[in-house]
């Protein structure tokens, strides 16, 4: 294989931007159950008494045996109905944050992307052979070891929290009736603490490894960042072209300046710059066309044409058309000798 077809290269901020557009994002399912199921468990600590309180209420009301709401079909749908609200009601916090740690994980694995092309059926997956090929690859032996791992880090886990609970666990025959839910839900909520502090760190490890996996699947060759390179930016010749017609653009709308100028100072043959002034709109000189050799010879030429003034100053010519750009003011050092050849023109024309 040649040495150019080698995926060495990091994926360009392009590459991974068409990816993206294609739903193709790093993933974690890991990091998305152990997410959802931190956040089950917070609101369940949080929402668990009155959520137990609520509960016992219920029961209560249906052991009070109220024979009102089996009067007729009317009472019995309202009563129905009712505890249906109820229950939607009781349930809605913990959907809520359900659906919040959700979407944040996903955010936080796959940052915010919304692509239709990842919906599309894709025929090639629908090949027995290919599915076959997929059952045995690299990436899904990592899974499988990866699943293997999780089930024996957290069946030791809750090995290790249910046997230093023995005791406890024990001492459950005798304890009041009424404390035996709130003892049996504390044992049950450390459990699944615990195991969701273990998926936690599972879902870090499979998050490190999709992102690297996810880099690694958009690596490029050479060739491929020399190409990338040339579609965004344009092949050489053609961005030359595209320069060369901004170039003669720009100097034509200077040559249709020179006109408005109030004098031409030249070299006389190598350097030509038009200066216009406006008393009462501008406070100094600005320069409105420059150029040497082949352009001065055109400033030139136009300025003739139109009747403005040239006049011979070669070091001045030469200091503005090396350190003023177009449309710029002239330099507070040079407000001397450029007064002098306006105040020169002022006194021709007058005279004239």
């Amino acid at each position: 294989m040649p040495a150019n077809d080698n995926k060495t290269e990091q994926p360009t901020p392009r590459r991974i931007e068409k990816a993206r557009e294609e739903g193709q994002v790093p993933q974690s399912q890991e990091m998305l159950s152990a997410a959802t199921l931190l956040a089950l468990v917070g609101s369940t600590a949080l929402l668990g008494p009155w959520f137990v309180k609520w509960s016992q209420n219920q029961i209560r009301d249906g052991l009070s045996c109220q024979t009102a709401v089996l009067e007729n079909s009317q009472a019995f749908n309202a009563f129905i109905n009712q505890k249906i609200i109820d229950v939607l009601l009781v349930i809605s916090p913990f959907l809520l944050v359900l659906m919040v740690a959700s979407i944040g994980a996903n955010v936080l694995v796959s940052g915010l992307n919304f692509s239709t092309k990842a919906l599309k059926l894709k025929t090639e997956q629908l090949n027995p052979m290919t599915g076959l090929k997929n059952l045995f690859s690299g990436e899904n032996l990592v899974k499988l070891l990866f699943s293997i791992l999780k089930l024996i880090l957290i069946g030791t886990i809750v090995w290790i929290y249910l046997r230093k609970r023995i005791p406890t666990l024990a001492h459950l025959q005798w304890t009041p009736a009424g404390s035996l839910l709130g003892e049996i839900g504390g044992l049950i909520l450390g459990v699944v603490l615990q195991i969701t502090l273990g998926l936690a760190v599972i879902g870090i490890g499979d998050w490190l490894y999709h992102r690297w996996k996810h880099t690694e699947r958009l690596k490029m060759s050479k060739q491929e960042v020399k190409d990338e390179h040339r579609d965004t930016e344009g092949a050489p010749e053609i961005k030359s072209k595209i320069r060369q017609k901004q170039y003669q653009a720009a100097m034509q709308r200077m040559l249709q300046d020179v006109p408005k100028a109030n004098v031409v100072l030249v070299n006389p043959t190598h350097v030509a710059v038009a200066l216009r002034y406006e008393p009462k709109t501008m406070q100094t000189p600005i320069v409105v066309a420059k150029g040497g050799d082949h352009m001065c010879e055109k400033i030139k030429e136009i300025a003739r044409f139109n009747g403005v003034p040239i006049i011979r100053r070669p070091a001045l010519a030469r200091e503005l058309h090396a350190t003023v750009k177009l449309g710029e003011p002239i330099p507070e050092k040079l407000f001397t000798a450029v007064a002098e050849v306006l105040a020169l023109l002022y006194r021709i024309r007058h005279r004239g």
